[in-house]
This record gives structure tokens, sequence and C-alpha cells, in this order.
């Protein structure tokens, strides 16, 4: 490990709040490494990004892994690939549709070897993919595996068959892992998957982590991993992290510093990302797990990425790796496809004007329609209004009782909730206690619709005003 200074600025050593990592998913079946593990409070940004935030605005040193910088950059691809599926196929695969990929094992599914299994059966056009530098634990290689495997989902679907039993600014590592993390960059750029944009801003960035770790850290270089020296105190991050990210938003919106040349923008006026539109979300894989046996079924999901930030013994702030496994809610793209069958779909028209990517899928593939004989009309997208601070409300369905499914969405963060109340432009939700609430996906609201004709009676999770409180 290497250690270099970078900003002349006294270090804040002072410990902060932390809570085990295993509370950040509750609902787990199961949790790789230590659920015991401090970790510090989410604010929704993704971890790496989030670190080097905290570090830069607390003056507090920071710790970067190799494994921490390939996911997010592993991270990235996979976002690509689903952004551009269609278009990629013919590169990274030879069939059409998704094929199944499966995995017998006995007794209760061990999930690292299950992991390796499935990613060994994953073709290999994206080069060298693992997580296997000196610093590597074996969360990492799993979550390195699990993000491999989101990215190819688009093609493939995951199976496990079981015969018994129930279902369920330090530089770490050495010279080498960064020269690695260089030769993969250069192998993505060449690999024709139209990432070679992204890969012009990831090579410069890699040298400097490979001069760094040979003891050769550019101080210039390093001060403007967040924001460039003469643009401190602006909005949005202009520093070379953010390029980090080929997209940004919950829509995936290119980047935009990846048009600029590395060092640029500046000043504090030019385009630059806001932690905000970094969020903090993991790869997703589902997988059947099936028993041989009785033939019962139970679809899981993995989740893994970069998931929390850690605060090491002298203080230094360090984004980790971690994976949990969930029972699987439903997909949208299932759920919209019982919508074309079941309902009166038209054709889409102009895209979704809301940054939620479950509402953008669904404007991509029907631009109105008619629901339950009727009962149930989806609206032309484009009409929403603020209610109460950072809060704003927009219908997506509108009900034969009067009544319209609106998405409320904080401005700011990842909350949103999905809510029928009667629809005014004008008028704000007037008493949110009187609101009921019916879930946070729309694919688990479109699907308890679906299978109860309308109704949404059952979905009830409590009033409006319990969740703004939290």
């Amino acid at each position: 490990m290497i250690n270099f200074p970078v900003d002349a600025v006294p270090p804040a050593m002072e410990p902060l709040p932390t809570r085990p990592l295993g509370s950040l998913y509750p609902d787990a079946l199961w949790t790789a490494g230590d659920p015991a593990l401090p970790v510090l409070e989410p604010d929704g940004i993704h971890p790496l990004l989030g670190a080097v935030a905290r570090a830069f605005a607390d003056h507090r040193p920071l710790t970067l892994s190799p494994d921490a910088v390939w996911l997010t950059i592993l991270e990235g691809v996979a976002r690509h690939i689903h952004l551009n599926a269609d278009d990629l196929r013919d590169r990274l695969v030879g069939h059409q549709g998704r094929d199944l990929l499966t995995v017998v094992v006995r007794g209760e599914p061990v999930w690292p070897d299950v992991v390796a299994k499935l990613a060994g059966m994953l073709p290999s056009r994206l080069g060298a993919s693992d997580c296997d530098f000196s610093t590597s634990t074996e969360v990492d290689r799993m979550a390195g595996r699990v993000v491999l495997m989101d990215a190819y989902s688009p093609y493939f679907a995951y199976r496990v068959s079981v015969l018994c039993g129930i279902p369920s600014i330090s530089l770490t590592g050495t010279a080498e892992d960064w020269r690695r993390i260089r030769a993969r960059v250069d192998v993505l750029a060449g690999a024709g998957l139209g990432l070679e944009k992204w890969c012009r801003s990831l090579a410069p960035i890699a040298d400097h982590f490979v001069r760094a770790a040979a003891g050769a850290a550019d101080p210039e270089f390093w001060k403007r991993i967040y924001n460039p020296i003469d643009a401190y105190g602006g909005d949005k991050s202009t520093g070379w992290i953010t390029r980090l990210y080929p997209y940004v938003g919950e829509s995936g919106s290119p980047n935009p510093l990846l048009d600029l040349p590395l060092g640029e923008p500046r000043n504090a006026t030019g385009p630059g990302v806001s932690t905000d539109a970094v969020r903090a979300t993991l790869a997703r894989v589902r997988m059947l797990v099936e028993n041989a046996i009785t033939g019962e079924q139970t679809t899981v999901a993995l989740h893994a990425g970069l998931t929390a930030v850690v605060q090491e013994p002298g203080g230094s702030l360090r984004p980790i790796s971690g994976c949990h496994l969930t029972a699987a809610g439903p997909e949208l793209d299932d759920v919209l496809d019982r919508l074309d069958h079941e309902g009166e779909m038209d054709p889409p028209g102009h895209p979704a004007l809301l940054d939620l990517p479950e509402v953008a899928a669904l404007y991509r593939r029907f631009g109105s329609g008619v629901l339950f004989g009727g009962a149930w009309r989806l609206r032309v997208s484009g009409t929403f209004a603020e209610f109460q601070a950072d809060w704003w409300v927009a219908p997506v369905f509108d009900l034969a009782d009067g009544r319209s499914v609106c998405v409320v969405k904080h401005w700011e963060s990842a909350w949103s909730y999905w809510i029928a109340v009667p629809w005014a432009s004008d008028r704000t939700i007037e008493d949110p206690a009187d609101v009921r609430v019916y879930g946070t996906s729309l694919a688990a609201l479109l699907e308890g619709a679906l299978d109860t004709g309308g109704d949404l009676t059952h979905l009830d999770s409590g009033s409006l005003s319990q969740y703004l409180a939290m």
C-alpha cells in the first residue's frame, strides 16, 4: 500500500456515526462478508463517489482499492450493455433471446460457488473482468462476477437446481494490480462495444493510478479527483473521479464530462456531475432455484457491487464490495408483456419526461392504452406538479372512479411512492395522512392490479404521511 499527500488541509480524524452492514438490507436472505461490519450511514450516493465526496468535504484521508475502482468501471460496462443490448448482441453472444444457464448443487446453495460457476459459463468477449487483484477478498470476487452476470443478463437467464435441501488516498494492492486495470481499459476500448469515448478518459486516469502505485503520484492530478482547484465550492463535481461513470441520472444520460479533455472544465461554470446523479444502485441478477426432487421453484435475486463506505481505524474512508440475496419481485418487462396481452395498448409516442427508470420503460413501450375494460387508462406522458418542499407528484393512469394512479418522488433522492388520488395539476395533495401508499415499485403495483382486475386495496402499505416522515 502506498500513501501520498494531496491537499494541504488538516485531516479530520474523529469517528463518524456507523451502523452494521447487515442493517442496510433487512430483507436479505443471505449477505456476503461480515453483517456486523460498521459502515457509514448511507446517503444514496454510489459508495466510491460518496467516499471521495465525504473525504473532500470533511478533510478526511481516503483509501482506494483496485477492486473498488474496477467494480465501478465494470458497473459502467454493465449499464452500457443494458442501454444498448440489441445493438451489441451480435458482438457479445451468438444467439437470439435469452439462453438459460443452469448450475446443479447438492444441499443448500453456497452462493459464492454458484456465482463462480454461472459466471464461468458466460462468453469472454469483455476480456479479463474478475476482481483478482492482490487486495481482492471473496466478497470482491463474488461482487465482480455478479456485476458481469448483470451485464450479460439481457442475453442469459440464470437457474440454480437444488438436488436436496431448502433453497433459500491510500492505494491498496500492488503496482501490478493497477497495471492490470490499465491493460483492461485498452481491451474494453478495442472490443467494438462503443466504449471508445469513455476509455479515452479512463486510460489517462488508470495511468495515474499506475504511477501513484509505483510511488510517483502526481499531486496536481490527485487534487482534481473531486473538484478542480479553481472550481472548489461549486455545486457539481467536475473532478476526474466522475469520469468512472459513463452514464448519470436515473434515465442513463451520457456523462457530459466525457466530451471534454481530462482536466476540463477548469472553471465553476462548466459542465459537471452532481453526486445525486450517481445513485447507489447495485447490479441485480435473477435466478430460478429449482428443487430437482419436488419440482418446487423459487425466484431469487442476487444484488452486488460497491455497497457501503467503512471508516478504517486510522480514519480513512474506504468503499467496500458487498453481495446479498433477496426474494425476487416481478420483472417490469414481464409485467409490460402482460399489459400488452391483457390490455388495449397503443404504440409509444413521446418519451417520458419523468426521470424514473420504471416510468421511462413504460412509456418506451406504450404511448397510451386502456386496461380492465376502461377502468384504467394510461395517460400521455408529461404532467407533474410540486407538492410540499422537495417532492413532486405525477399521474400515470386515470381510474374510472375519478382518481389517478400517481408516483410521488423526492427531487433529490431515490425515494418514490405510488398512490391513487383525484388529480388536479393546480392543486397539491391537501393532507398526506388521507392518502394511501400502494408500494414503491411500478412492476409490483401493475402485477397486483393485473392479478385482481384493477383493485389496489391489497397493496395498501400505509399512509403517505408515514413515508414522508421517514
